[in-house]
């Protein structure tokens, strides 16, 4: 099947730096408090986070500290995982005498201590929805990959069409110029690309700069001349 993808690709550092295996994202590193806010009582005062973007990541948890009837600290307890956009921090009380005009920002983790990105898939796992936040966890071959969305987990067939079938999915390449690209096959430095307008749910131009069935370099960076982002989560 050609070289093979480098395991990293597929976020398998995760595994063993953060105890969550094959999912890309982020984790919350802390939460930052602003505004004016009032009546908040400790002992009924909670905070909770959004759930993760990426399938199969974990929900941030954390607990609120309260000072002079305010949120002035919040700390993280389950860091979470698979997050591609900061989560939505609520700090509610339930003793129902919470009044606030103020906002609390979660910040996602970065540098050393942020998750290993995996390539991102849109895949229809059986009958179920097209999702397109899949993740890749394992290759099978150039054309087959291991995907896991939020209807489960399967081997797929990679395919150049935006519109999935069963154990369908697709994986998008962007170039310099923004154009975008389904990839056809995609080994360790090289990926075959098909222009291909609109992928991923986005609204985009067929890209221009690499006819159909180029095999062009790529990586998880931002795209240059000459090379192609693969779409990474």
């Amino acid at each position: 099947m050609g070289r093979p993808l480098n395991k990293k690709y597929f976020a398998n550092t995760n595994l063993q730096d953060f105890d969550t295996a094959n999912v890309g994202g982020e984790s919350v590193a802390s939460v930052t408090i602003s505004g004016s806010w009032s009546g908040f009582t400790q002992a009924t005062s909670t905070v909770t986070f959004s759930a993760p973007q990426i399938a199969g990541g974990v929900t941030a948890e954390g607990t609120v500290t309260i000072t002079a009837g305010a949120p002035t600290a919040v700390t993280i307890t389950v860091p979470g995982s698979g997050y591609t956009s900061a989560p939505t921090v609520t700090i509610a009380d339930s003793d129902g005498g919470a009044e606030t005009t103020g906002t609390a920002t979660a910040v996602l983790t970065s540098g050393a201590s942020a998750r290993q990105n995996g390539i991102k898939a849109e895949a229809q796992i059986g009958a179920g929805s097209e999702v397109l936040t899949g993740d890749v966890i394992k290759q099978v071959s150039t054309t087959r990959y291991k995907v896991q969305t939020s209807d489960g987990t399967s081997v797929c067939q990679l395919v150049t069409t935006n519109a999935l079938g069963a154990d369908e999915m697709s994986i998008m390449a962007t170039d310099v110029d923004g154009g975008t690209y389904l990839v056809s096959k995609l080994t360790s430095r090289k990926a075959v690309l098909v222009p291909v307008a609109n992928t991923h749910g986005g609204t985009s131009s067929a890209g221009a700069l690499f006819a159909s069935g180029t095999a062009a370099p790529w990586s998880f960076d931002a795209a240059e001349a000459g090379r192609v982002q693969i779409a990474n989560q």
